[in-house]
C-alpha cells in the first residue's frame, strides 16, 4: 500500500471513521467554509462592504450609476469566482496526479502543463496579445500542447508509463522554462508583465474569465464517477488489474482529466504553486484516502484556500497587490513542512 493511503492514520483516525459512516457532514461543513470565505472576500477591499449591502447587490444584480453595485458586480464577483474555480481545478488535479504517482508530493504542475502554458501566455504578452481571448487561448494550447508531448514520450505498447511520464514532465518544464527566460530578456518593456503573470494574480479578471474558467466544472466533476477505480488504483496497477480495474482507460481518462484542469486555470491565474500540493495533503489526513470524500471535499477546500489568499495578496499591502502565487507560497511551504514533520512523527 503507498503512502498516499497511510496518510490518515494516528490521531486524523476519528475523522476517518466519521467521513466512512457518511461523506455528506463533512462535504457540507466545508461548503459553508467556503461560503463564508467568499463572502469575506466579496465585503473587505478598499471599499468595505457591510452583510446588508452585500444582501441587497446580490437582489439588485448589476445595475448602473451606482459605485458599489459597480464594485461588487464588475470587479469583486468575477474575481472571487475565478479564484474559486481556480482553485478547485488545482486541488481536484492534485488529487489525481498524487493517486497516479501514488507519491503525496506531486501536484499539478509535474506534468509540465503548467510550463506549457506560462510558455504560450509569454508569447502572448511578448506579441502584445495580453488581451482575451489570445493570451488565455495561447496559454490553453500550450499547456495542452505539452501534455500531448508528455503522452507521446509516456506511451509504450499501449500504456503510460507514469515514471517516464515524470521524467518526460520535469524536462518538458526545464525546456519550456528556458525559452520563456529567453523571451522574457527580449521582452524588455513587457518583463514586468511576464514576471507578475507567472507569480499569479487574478487582479483585473472580468466576466470572460469566468466564462474560461466554468470550462473546468465538468472536468472536476468527472473524476466522481471514478472514485472506485482511484481507491483500488492506490494499491498498485497489478492489484488493481486483478480485480478488473481498466487501469490504461482509468490513467487516460485521469491525465486527460488533471492537464485540461491545470491548463484552463494557468491560462487565467498564471502559475499559484502549493495549493494542489497542500490541500490534497490536508484533507487526506482529514478524512482518509476514500475519494468518495476525498474529491468533494479538496475540491471545495481548494476554492475556499485560494479565495482567502486573493483576499490577502490584495488587502495586506493595500492599495498595492501581492502576486496570489506568493501568499500560497508563503502560506503553504512552512505548513507543508508541518505536516511532513506531523506525519513522520505519527508513524
Amino acid at each position: 500500500m503507498s503512502d498516499l493511503a497511510d496518510t490518515g492514520t494516528g490521531r486524523a483516525a476519528p475523522l476517518r471513521r466519521a467521513a466512512r459512516a457518511g461523506v455528506w457532514p463533512g462535504i457540507l461543513l466545508v461548503a459553508a467554509v467556503l461560503v463564508g470565505c467568499v463572502m469575506l472576500a466579496l465585503a473587505l477591499g478598499p471599499a468595505s462592504l457591510s452583510p446588508g449591502r452585500i444582501w441587497d447587490l446580490l437582489l439588485a444584480g448589476p445595475v448602473g450609476g451606482d459605485l458599489d453595485n459597480a464594485i461588487f458586480w464588475q470587479i469583486r464577483m468575477p474575481r472571487v469566482l475565478v479564484a474559486a474555480l481556480v482553485g478547485a481545478a488545482l486541488a481536484v488535479a492534485g488529487v489525481i496526479l498524487q493517486d497516479l504517482f501514488l507519491n503525496p508530493l506531486t501536484d499539478p504542475y509535474v506534468t509540465g502543463v503548467s510550463s506549457g502554458a506560462a510558455l504560450g501566455a509569454t508569447i502572448g504578452i511578448a506579441m502584445h496579445l495580453s488581451n482575451l481571448p489570445w493570451m488565455t487561448v495561447l496559454a490553453i494550447v500550450g499547456g495542452l500542447g505539452t501534455l500531448a508531448l508528455v503522452w507521446l514520450a509516456a506511451r509504450r505498447r499501449g500504456r503510460i508509463d507514469i515514471f517516464v511520464l515524470l521524467l518526460a514532465g520535469v524536462t518538458i518544464s526545464y525546456l519550456a522554462s528556458a525559452v520563456v527566460t529567453v523571451l522574457m530578456i527580449k521582452a524588455n518593456e513587457d518583463m514586468h508583465a511576464i514576471v507578475f503573470w507567472l507569480m499569479g494574480s487574478f487582479s483585473g479578471r472580468g466576466w470572460s474569465d469566468v466564462e474560461i474558467a466554468l470550462v473546468t466544472v465538468p472536468f472536476m466533476a468527472a473524476p466522481l464517477f471514478f472514485t472506485r477505480e482511484m481507491d483500488i488504483l492506490l494499491q498498485g496497477e497489478k492489484r488493481a488489474l486483478e480485480l478488473g480495474v481498466e487501469v490504461e482507460r482509468t490513467k487516460r481518462m485521469l491525465l486527460v482529466t488533471a492537464g485540461v484542469l491545470t491548463a484552463l486555470a494557468v491560462s487565467v491565474s498564471g502559475i499559484i504553486g502549493f495549493v494542489g500540493l497542500v490541500v490534497p495533503h490536508i484533507v487526506r489526513l482529514l478524512v482518509g484516502p476514500g475519494h468518495r470524500a476525498l474529491l468533494p471535499v479538496s475540491l471545495l477546500a481548494g476554492a475556499s484556500m485560494m479565495v482567502v489568499a486573493d483576499l490577502l495578496s490584495r488587502t495586506i499591502v493595500s492599495p498595492n497587490e501581492i502576486p496570489v502565487g506568493v501568499v500560497t507560497t508563503f502560506v503553504g511551504a512552512p505548513l507543508f513542512v508541518y505536516l511532513l514533520r506531523r506525519g513522520r512523527r505519527v508513524r
